[in-house]
């Protein structure tokens, strides 16, 4: 192979391994604008080894102009593309997602702002009253003890503790956010924290006055802790209490899955008074124990920016995060498929489309049934 294929397959390995430098993420981000182009659909998930033998073919074609001077293996031709496939659509996102300052403006860069946030969630009052959101002009929509609940254009709640004088008992609200649906509030703290879809976030209307400020967590939610190192910030879950003094971190903590997991991306946290999390480390807390490791923190809150992120995930988890966006029931005709799936898919995508995707792995057929989606395995 020429100077210039070489080069390019010594880029793929750094990305790959992660060593990558900025320059190699800017020069990879504008070849891959520059190869679809002209595509109005996600990347293929996954292909077989012919396929991706022959994808790299024409990828290396682009790249020295003439296909019969490459000369490679089998081997190194499918991971090359394997990884091609895993990154093509992603990589540029995942640039922005380096620097945790770049969190907050991808959401409105790369997605827009989804119809799917601005409704398909309750606010529930202490007094028991539900306040549908999606209904709510902006602007002031109830008391909350001495302050006020303001809704914003951006689809979010803002609290605002009035006087911020103490208070001898805690008032609760809650927000409950159904299938499809995402939200998020600002407490009176001034802490931000994003709700995803079928979660419910319990959290006091003021801290005034409070040793601590703790909050309670059912399904998923993305936290930017306001920082107040004499009164910490508590999350409860079923199976973790987690103590932050001011920091950016991701919970997962789904109502009968298997366990839970906190993702640290800034700051830093303790777990079940026990483990220390610093940035980049995940604890995933299960019924056979706690276990810390290091991980891709994109992953974790790919659901904050618009996105699937499927990093080798089994099928049937897949299938489980799409069921809570898109609001329908999964059955499986006969066995569940042993297949691990690498994506990157817009959410903005309709449940159709993205079950096509899906289905060019060869490996599932869908059928729909009023709300339900039947798989059935193919090989």
């Amino acid at each position: 192979m020429n100077y210039e294929t070489e080069k390019w397959i010594e880029l793929l390995e750094r990305i790959e391994k992660g060593t990558a430098s900025d320059e190699d993420l800017r020069k990879y981000s504008t070849w891959c604008d520059s190869f679809q182009q002209n595509r109005n659909e996600d990347v293929p998930i996954s292909l077989s080894g012919k396929q991706k033998a022959d994808l790299f073919l024409g990828i290396s074609k682009r790249i020295q102009g003439k296909r019969n001077q490459i000369f490679f293996s089998w081997k190194s031709a499918s991971a090359i593309a394997g990884v091609l496939i895993c990154l093509c659509t992603a990589i540029y996102w995942a640039y922005i997602q380096r620097d945790p300052k770049n969190i907050n403006r991808t959401e409105s860069q790369l997605t827009g702002q989804s119809a799917s946030v601005v409704s398909g969630t309750r606010l529930v009052l202490d007094n028991g009253d539900q306040i549908e959101l999606g209904k709510e002009k902006n602007g002031f929509i109830g008391k909350s003890g001495i302050g006020t609940i303001s809704k914003n254009g951006d689809s979010s709640l803002l609290y605002n503790a009035g006087a911020n004088k103490p208070v001898s008992a805690l008032t609760y609200n809650k927000l409950i956010t159904s299938r499809g649906h995402q939200y998020q509030v600002t407490l009176a703290d001034g802490s931000k924290v994003w709700l995803n879809a079928s979660s419910t976030l319990r959290f006091p209307v003021s801290f005034a006055g409070q040793k601590e400020r703790r909050v309670f967590l059912e399904g998923e939610a993305y936290f930017e802790v306001a920082k107040n190192a004499s009164v910490p910030f508590f999350v409860v879950t079923d199976n973790q209490e987690i103590k932050v003094l001011g920091t950016h971190f991701n919970v997962k903590s789904d109502k009968g899955s298997n366990g839970s997991a906190t993702t640290l991306l800034e700051g830093a946290v303790r777990v079940n008074n026990l483990i220390n999390l610093t940035p980049g480390e995940q604890l995933k807390v299960t019924k056979s124990g706690m276990h810390k490791s290091k991980v891709d923190v994109t992953e974790a809150i790919a659901w904050k920016n618009g996105y699937f992120l499927f990093d080798g995930i089994p099928f049937s988890d897949v299938m489980a995060e799409l069921e809570r966006w898109y609001d329908f029931d999964v059955e499986f005709k006969g066995s569940v498929p042993l297949d691990r799936i690498d994506a990157i898919i817009s959410r903005k995508k309709s449940l159709a489309q993205v079950l096509e995707l899906l289905e060019m792995t060869g490996s599932v057929k869908f059928s729909r049934s009023g709300n339900k989606v039947l798989v059935e395995e193919t090989k």
